[in-house]
């Protein structure tokens, strides 16, 4: 054999062996894809069987993500199947699979878990106030738990037993105040104390203008079921509880009226100030004090407390940014005002308000005089004798005050101790039927006299205006 011979035969033999070689990496990356492709479409498969029983997404989406972002895209005949399999990346995304089931089984099942165990405290702590039904409902929870193999099986099972126990703390709330009830029934005196109550709750909503609600009608009723035998229990029941309803409405009624005297007198105490926003506010008074005559319920009056308090702050608002700065008419130092339309007092401090009281004048036909007077006689205690005789419709009994300020021939500044403390204001200038107005002198609360008799020196000016 010639070289020349020689070399054709290596050079064919390589060749061949380069072509079986090739072969036999081609055979195992082709084998390679395979199984990748098999074990990918696996985890696809399960993913998608996770989700539907009640993996999160969020759990999975990531794991897609990661399979899309990673796997080998070439051809079964790329060098890059004969390096890698991509068994690491696979195992690892079944770990990862296997954990966010694992995840969300043990969150489903917390939760369940929970509404069982509540379920459970509920029946200790309520099992006198629930049915046989209700209390054997749950018995079966612990083994449907344990037998739940899915994260929405569990899902399904906490949301049903959660509106269950729902339900079931609703019957039993009710249950508790129907005990209640019928334990307060028996309390107030039972059936026939209800119905005397009733009785007493109509006069009352007839005297004050309030709307008792169905009390008539239960009362009848109750009455009816007394006479008849029949069970009372129910009726009973609602009549308690319209009736404390109704007491309610009495107390919040009670309180606005308490509130309303108040407000009047800052209301006119800055009308008599004639601070800037006195007018709207006086305005806003009346027609709070209109609605207080005319409203019957609860509701109604619940809304009324909200504009008596806004009134309220608004005036003592109202009044503290005007204090000084005033022109009393008196010039500097002390002045006493005085509104015979407003009935209200106001003293001033180099035009600084420093006090303010409601007044009764003089009744009608012995009005208070209007103008300017000056203090120039103080005394204490005073006697006052009446100087119409005895028979006269203006006589009055002899009478001491302890306090008087005298500022014009026989009229004064001084206490009423017979004057009732609430009667003070508006209107009492007109009330001779209760002898509370005045013969022309100036009646003031007694709590406020002992100030004013020490605060005022002779001399202080009195400025009187209708």
């Amino acid at each position: 054999m010639t070289p020349k011979h020689a070399i054709r035969l290596a050079a064919v033999a390589l060749i061949a062996c380069l072509i079986a070689g090739t072969a036999s990496l081609a055979g195992v990356g082709s084998g390679r894809r395979t199984t990748f492709d098999a074990r990918a479409a696996s985890l696809q498969r399960t993913w998608t069987h996770d989700l539907a029983v009640g993996v999160p997404a969020a759990s999975i989406t990531p794991l897609r993500s990661r399979l899309r972002k990673q796997r080998p895209e070439d051809e079964w005949w790329a060098p890059v199947w004969w390096t890698t399999d991509g068994h690491v990346l696979l195992t690892a995304l079944t770990h990862a699979t296997n954990t966010a089931y694992a995840a969300a089984m043990t969150t489903q099942r917390d939760k369940a878990q929970l509404v069982l165990t509540d379920w459970q405290q509920e029946v200790t702590q309520s099992r006198g106030f629930m049915t046989a039904a209700q209390i054997s409902a749950g018995q079966s929870w612990t083994a449907q738990l344990r037998a739940a193999s899915t994260p929405d099986r569990l899902a399904f099972l906490a949301a049903t037993w959660q509106e269950q126990l729902d339900a079931t703390r609703t019957a039993v709330v009710a249950a508790q105040q129907q005990a209640k009830i019928q334990t307060d029934v028996a309390n107030a005196g039972g059936d026939f104390a209800l119905i005397s109550q009733a009785g007493n709750a109509l006069t009352t909503a007839g005297n004050d203008n309030l709307d008792p609600g169905d009390i008539s009608d239960l009362a009848t009723q109750l009455q009816s079921e007394e006479s008849s035998g029949a069970d009372t229990n129910q009726t009973a029941g609602l009549l308690y509880t319209a009736l404390q309803q109704f007491n309610t409405l009495v107390s919040l009624n009670d309180q606005l009226n308490g509130e309303m005297r108040p407000l009047m007198l800052l209301a006119d105490q800055a009308s008599a100030e004639n601070t800037p926003n006195a007018t709207r506010l006086q305005a806003l008074y009346q027609e709070v004090d209109q609605t207080f005559l005319a409203d019957t319920t609860y509701d109604q009056m619940n809304a009324l407390q909200v504009q008596v308090t806004g009134i309220q702050n608004a005036l003592v608002a109202d009044l503290a940014a005007d204090q000084c700065g005033h022109d009393a008419g008196g010039g500097s130092g002390k002045v006493i005002t005085l509104s015979l339309s407003l009935q209200e007092a106001v003293f001033y401090d180099n035009g600084c308000v420093v006090g303010a009281s409601p007044i009764t004048t003089g009744r009608p036909g012995l009005n208070t005089p209007t103008g300017n007077f000056a203090v120039f006689y103080k005394t204490s205690p005073f006697t006052m004798v009446s100087p119409w005789p005895p028979g006269s419709p203006d006589w009055y009994p002899t009478s001491v005050v302890q306090w008087v300020l005298e500022f014009a021939d026989g009229y004064f500044l001084h206490d009423a101790y017979w004057e009732n403390q609430n009667a003070f204001g508006p209107g009492s200038e007109n009330d001779v039927a209760q002898d509370y107005a005045s013969h022309g002198c100036v009646h003031f609360p007694t709590a406020i006299m002992p100030w004013l008799y020490n605060w005022t020196p002779l001399g202080t000016p009195v400025i009187i205006t209708n």
